[in-house]
Formats: C-alpha cells, sequence, structure tokens
C-alpha cells in the first residue's frame, strides 16, 4: 500500500515541477496578472470567481485598477473537500490541478518562511 502511495506521490511531484513562469499557456480561462510570475510576483494577487459570469464582472473592475498586479481565473462549481478525498481523487481534478499550476505551488512543499513564499507566482 505505501509502494502504491509513494507512485502517486511522485507522479505528482513530476506533473507540478518547480518553476517559475512568466506565462502560463494550456489553462482555459485564465487571465493572468502581467507581473505573475515575475521579480513583482509578491505583489500580485490572484482573484478566484465562482463561474464566467462573475468573472466577466471581475475583469470589468480590472479596467479600473490595471491588470499589472490583478489576475482573474473562474472556478466551476464546487471545489473537490481534500481532506475526504484520495490521492487519486485530487490528482485528477481539473481544478486543483489549474490552481496549482496558476499559483506555482509544489506537493510535499510548506510554504511557512518568506522565502518559500518569494517563489510563488501570486502573493495575495
Amino acid at each position: 500500500m505505501s509502494w502504491i502511495r509513494f507512485k502517486a506521490m511522485e507522479k505528482m511531484d513530476k506533473q507540478c515541477h518547480k518553476s517559475k513562469h512568466s506565462k502560463l499557456k494550456g489553462i482555459p480561462k485564465l487571465d493572468d496578472a502581467n507581473n505573475a510570475g515575475t521579480k513583482n510576483s509578491s505583489q500580485c494577487t490572484l482573484i478566484l470567481t465562482e463561474g464566467d459570469s462573475a468573472k466577466t464582472l471581475a475583469v470589468a473592475g480590472l479596467g479600473v485598477v490595471g491588470r499589472d498586479n490583478y489576475g482573474v481565473f473562474p472556478l466551476r462549481g464546487k471545489l473537490l473537500n481534500v481532506r475526504e478525498a484520495s490521492n487519486k481523487q485530487i490528482m485528477e481534478n481539473a481544478e486543483i490541478n489549474s490552481l496549482i499550476k496558476i499559483l506555482g505551488l509544489q506537493y510535499k512543499l510548506k510554504y511557512e518562511s518568506a522565502d518559500t513564499l518569494k517563489d510563488l507566482r501570486y502573493g495575495k
């Protein structure tokens, strides 16, 4: 049983390897902040909305404050409750995998110090 869990965690690590990309490709409906993934990424804020209609409203507001430090991503429905989910369910969930890529998160890494938080694509 532990071997299966080890292989699943290894696969998760490969899918979300550490790389700080300034521009993400392949994530539909993401309006990325211009500074996300750059040296100013700690000042960037990711706005998560519930559905495309709420995203439209948030994008309209970006016209006022600018797109440099604000990104928008619409979620489809409710997120998976990872507390009760298996590793396989988490790994196959498209919304969670998209959020991991957008934020630049890594599995098994604890974000407790300021140095680890600097590596994220969004600071807020």
